[in-house]
Order: structure tokens, then C-alpha cells, then sequence
């Protein structure tokens, strides 16, 4: 990218600096250079950061190599023109079988940068449903299928699905290229999937805690800088961060929080 702008400076730089709101009398060639040089660091600094988290978390986008890193441009793309305008039905199949690598930190920063460059186009329409597919998102990281799987909620939340906007309503069958997470997604991603199945299953079926320091729902291990915290009823669970707790109370734990608390030793 940086070799691209300087092979092509004469045509870009006045691209930039607008994009960039740099004072009029900006106009010497290696101030301009190194201004881009900086753009590109933030990029990839905050980048990697979101990275980063989702890996920690285990999220699928910790899984996506360096050759894959397009599929997160790609599937927002997929998300903002076609799933949001998809039937409950198909959107939620996007949800679980297509869209892994934006339901995230990564996703989330990736989103917001699309709203900030529509914002400044002046296409308003564009940023509110960037604006639209972070909150969804959002509560899918907060509450799971909780809220989303209930067609009044998802009507609701969707200000942009087929209730609203029947004339724009598009079927997931008739995308023509559909880069799902399913089909691209390493063998590492369905290993690790495997593995915290395996994992939950164990515990549910022997009632009891794990014997090492894993984290109860993405099965990420304690390290030096990450220590797990149980939950405060039981004492059962541990958990890695609030993101993975929150899911693990909506995918279950919230049934059996109390009946593994009543199974603690009583207090002498």
C-alpha cells in the first residue's frame, strides 16, 4: 500500500489530503509521505490490536491467517448490502455459518472505520447501516441468539431487514458469491470447536469443575498475563474475560448456576 501511494503520488496525494483534512499549505512531498507513512502504522497498530483480543477470546477472526485477512472487508461488505436485508431465517444462518471473522473486535473496528470514511463522503445512508450492523453485532456478543433468534427483537434491531424495507428484502440462496466462514475457516478453527464441545460436555456430565485453568466457554488456558476469575454463585466456572462469561451464562449456565453452587461444601 505504501509503495502503491508513492508509485502513484501525483494522482493520490490530493485524494489523501483531503481525506485526511490537512492544512492547504501541506504540500511538500516527504511531509505528505510521512503523513501517509503514519496513517498506515495507525491502521495496522489499532488493527492488530482488535486482533489481538479476538484471539485472546478465541473468536473466529484469531483464527484467520495473513492470506485470509481479506475476508474481514469482504464480509462486512456481505453483511452491510445483503445480510441485513436477509429474512430472520437466512440472517441467522449468516450469523452461525458465514460471518465468524467480523463478530468481533475485528468486525466491530473494520465497521466503524467504513462509517467514519461514508460520514465523510456525506452518504449517510451507507453509515447508518454501518452504524446498524455494529449494533448487531453487539448484541450478538452481549446476549448471544438470546434476543436475535425472536422475530420481534430482530425486527426491531434490524432497521434495515424486510419488515422495514420489504422491497430490498434479498434470500441468502441468491448470492452468487458467498465467501463463508464455513468453507474458508482453518482446521485449527474446527479443532478448536471440537475441543470446547468436548470440553463442556465433560463438565456437564461429571458436575463438577476442570482440573486445569481453562477458561469455561473458548477453553483459552491461564497465562502470566491472563488469569481466569470464576464466577462469583458457583464456583464452578472459570472464565478468561466478561465477553466469555456473558456467553456462557446465555448458552447454558444460567440453569445450572445454582444447582452447582447448592453442591459446595457448607460453611463450618
Amino acid at each position: 500500500m505504501d509503495k502503491y501511494f508513492k508509485e502513484n503520488f501525483d494522482v493520490l496525494q490530493p485524494i489523501f489530503l483531503e481525506f485526511r483534512k490537512a492544512p492547504e499549505d501541506f504540500k511538500d512531498k516527504k511531509s505528505i509521505e510521512n503523513l501517509h507513512d503514519a496513517y498506515l502504522r495507525e491502521l495496522k497498530e489499532t488493527f492488530s490490536a482488535k486482533l489481538e483480543k479476538d484471539r485472546m477470546y478465541q473468536r473466529p477472526a484469531g483464527f484467520v491467517t495473513d492470506q485470509q485477512i481479506w475476508m474481514i472487508g469482504i464480509l462486512c461488505k456481505y453483511f452491510i448490502r445483503q445480510v441485513m436485508h436477509f429474512s430472520h431465517e437466512d440472517f441467522l444462518t449468516a450469523f452461525k455459518v458465514d460471518l465468524g471473522p467480523i463478530l468481533g473486535e475485528t468486525g466491530l473496528w473494520a465497521l466503524r472505520q467504513y462509517e467514519q470514511r461514508m460520514a465523510d463522503k456525506g452518504k449517510d445512508e451507507k453509515k447508518k447501516k454501518a452504524r446498524c450492523a455494529q449494533d448487531l453485532i453487539n448484541e450478538y456478543l452481549e446476549n448471544g441468539f438470546d434476543n436475535l433468534s425472536k422475530l420481534s427483537k430482530f425486527n426491531i434491531k434490524n432497521r434495515f431487514g424486510p419488515k422495514k424495507l420489504p422491497a430490498q428484502a434479498v434470500t441468502r440462496e441468491s448470492v452468487k458469491h458467498l465467501y463463508s466462514w464455513n468453507h474458508y475457516a482453518p482446521l485449527q478453527w474446527f479443532t478448536h470447536i471440537r475441543k470446547v464441545e468436548d470440553m463442556s460436555n465433560q463438565v456437564k456430565k461429571e458436575g463438577k469443575q476442570m482440573q486445569f485453568n481453562a477458561c469455561s466457554y473458548c477453553g483459552s488456558p491461564e497465562s502470566e498475563t491472563i488469569k481466569h476469575k470464576r464466577c462469583s454463585v458457583c464456583k464452578q466456572r472459570l472464565y478468561c474475560s466478561l465477553d466469555c462469561q456473558k456467553m456462557d451464562w446465555k448458552n447454558g449456565h444460567k440453569h445450572e448456576c445454582k444447582n452447582l453452587a447448592a453442591k459446595l461444601p457448607k460453611a463450618k
